[in-house]
């Protein structure tokens, strides 16, 4: 038992160090063996040994030999990551619309296209098996695929209900696993837009994040730490489901498979029981049209009570609102900043999402490195 523990020990270590040595050649490339040495405190044999393994993989390559500072001895090869070594796939289906992205290991995107949503197994399969086909890659060429679903997620990739798509405790996960030879990691929608604006949108990569996703519906993600908070059952982030005072008092409470109170105020589905799509409502605004302004006063008033007191609870660095009404919101966003800075003492940066259509897939791609690289540090013991 001892020596099995040991061995297992061992293991982690070396996963951990094979971690650290190619995240240095990422931040600091180009960069030689022995300053990565230096760097991580780790003996030459040990990261010798990594290299040659990266090497293999392609995930880092050679760019040459760089003189020694000194003018003496013998010049070292420095070394570069590779983000073209590897691609991963991210699928974001939608209730009418599959986007799915293609990108290689540093998120710049290869292939993008946007069809019909499929929620039978078969034609999601095939449609992507057609993408990769597509542009060029094989199965091989590929590192990992998120796919988020507009439904509740458990942390295996169970979809506990997606109403749009009609599943009810389906295992989308296991059963995508089985048809390709890399591995696929499922998600709830929102959570994975929100790791999409981390990555490469409004987020900049801050540790502590709350996502708002404004649409049909409202959602929203929290990212603690540089992690998802997933809640118990997976439902953290039912920010639809926010009711004041007034309210209760009115006899307006939150029901399972009903609209929840703030997505009843503020959702997209909302304003548009006025006669005008919320586009509408909020270009009339920065018009100054008088017949909208109480209409959208209200809305930020309601939305700006929302996210002050998510601030206060939370205290996220930023607050990134995305989702299809966002793509609106320019001549608003001011204005609830001001009245979020009056409601909380504890501030935040609340800004719009700069990713659009395009940060769930990207956000799926983000979640299969996290999950694939989380799983590369871990061993048994």
């Amino acid at each position: 038992m001892g020596k099995t523990n040991n061995l297992g020990h061992l293991e982690l270590i070396r996963r951990i160090n094979r971690s650290l040595v190619l995240n240095t050649v990422k931040e600091e490339q180009p960069i030689s063996r022995a300053q990565i040495a230096k760097r991580l405190n780790l003996s030459k044999t040990t990261v010798s040994a990594i290299v040659d393994e990266l090497l293999k993989k392609r995930l880092i390559v050679e760019y040459g030999d760089c003189p020694s500072p000194a003018g003496v001895g013998r010049p070292s090869t420095m070394l570069g990551f590779n983000p073209k070594s590897a691609y991963c796939i991210g699928a974001d289906i939608g209730g009418t619309k599959l986007m799915i992205i293609i990108t290689d290991l540093l998120g710049e995107i290869v292939y993008q296209v946007k069809v019909p949503t499929k929620n039978h197994v078969d034609e999601l399969v095939a449609i992507i098996q057609g993408v990769i086909q597509e542009c060029g890659l094989k199965e091989d060429d590929i590192f990992g695929m998120g796919i988020g679903v507009p439904g509740t997620v458990t942390a295996d990739g169970v979809v506990v209900r997606a109403k749009a798509l009609h599943w009810n405790n389906f295992p989308l996960q296991r059963i995508m696993n089985q048809h390709f030879s890399f591995q696929v990691f499922v998600g709830n929608d929102v959570n994975l837009a929100a790791l999409g604006e981390r990555w490469l949108g409004s987020g900049d990569q801050v540790d502590n994040m709350l996502f708002i996703a404004l649409g049909t519906g409202i959602g929203s993600a929290l990212v603690c730490d540089g992690q998802l908070i997933l809640g118990a059952q997976g439902r953290a982030g039912e920010i639809g489901y926010y009711l004041e005072s007034r309210d209760v008092e009115n006899g307006n409470l939150n029901r399972l498979g009903m609209q929840g109170i703030l997505e009843r105020k503020c959702s997209g589905t909302a304003l548009g029981q006025h006669g005008y799509t919320a586009e509408e409502l909020f270009l009339a605004y920065g018009q100054g049209n008088q017949q909208v302004v109480q209409i959208i006063d209200q809305f930020i008033r309601d939305f700006s009570i929302a996210i002050a007191n998510s601030i206060s609870l939370l205290n996220p660095s930023k607050v990134v609102i995305g989702g299809g009404v966002s793509d609106s919101m320019n001549t608003v966003i001011y204005r609830i900043r001001e009245e979020v800075s009056q409601m909380t003492p504890i501030q935040a940066d609340v800004c719009l999402a700069s990713l659009g259509a395009c940060a769930g897939a990207l956000g799926a791609i983000n979640y299969a490195f996290i999950q694939i690289e989380q799983q590369d540090i871990q061993v048994q013991i």
